[in-house]
């Protein structure tokens, strides 16, 4: 595919598909938390190939990796209040809404517009799929 971004050759989606496969694949049943953080670096860095391009900076992968980590813990928050907050759908949609615009926040402050907008595929803020009222 074209270097969109200046960041080299970027991967195909069949290919990011059979490199995430690849990377659970061997991955055992109950992996320790240091395997399990690798595996999400290296689909993360799966990630920034197929959507910015191969040779996006090091330190900047690194910045996004923090970004995904602070966001990691959001959601983990989000999990744990999800138990009172199934008893009140409109509350649980919008602490989904939250998180999903502390995400857009966290990697914008890495990524330009444009870039974010591609890293993101749409533009959009990423959401569960909830209906709307």
């Amino acid at each position: 595919m074209t270097d969109a971004f200046g960041y080299g050759p970027i991967i195909s989606d069949e290919e990011y598909r059979q490199r995430v496969t690849e990377l659970y694949r061997h991955l055992p049943p109950a992996p320790s938390k240091e395997m399990d953080l690798e595996v999400r670096r290296a689909e993360l860095d799966l990630l920034i190939d197929h959507r910015l391009g191969c040779h996006f900076p090091p330190e900047r992968r690194d910045a996004l990796w923090e970004a995904q980590r602070q966001i990691d813990k959001k959601r983990v928050r989000l999990a744990f209040a999800s138990i009172t907050r199934a008893l009140l759908p409109g509350r649980f949609r919008r602490g989904v809404d939250g998180l999903a615009t502390f995400a857009v926040d966290e990697y914008g402050k890495v990524l330009s517009r444009q870039e974010l907008s591609r890293f993101l595929e749409d533009g959009k803020p990423p959401q569960l799929p909830l209906e709307r009222g």
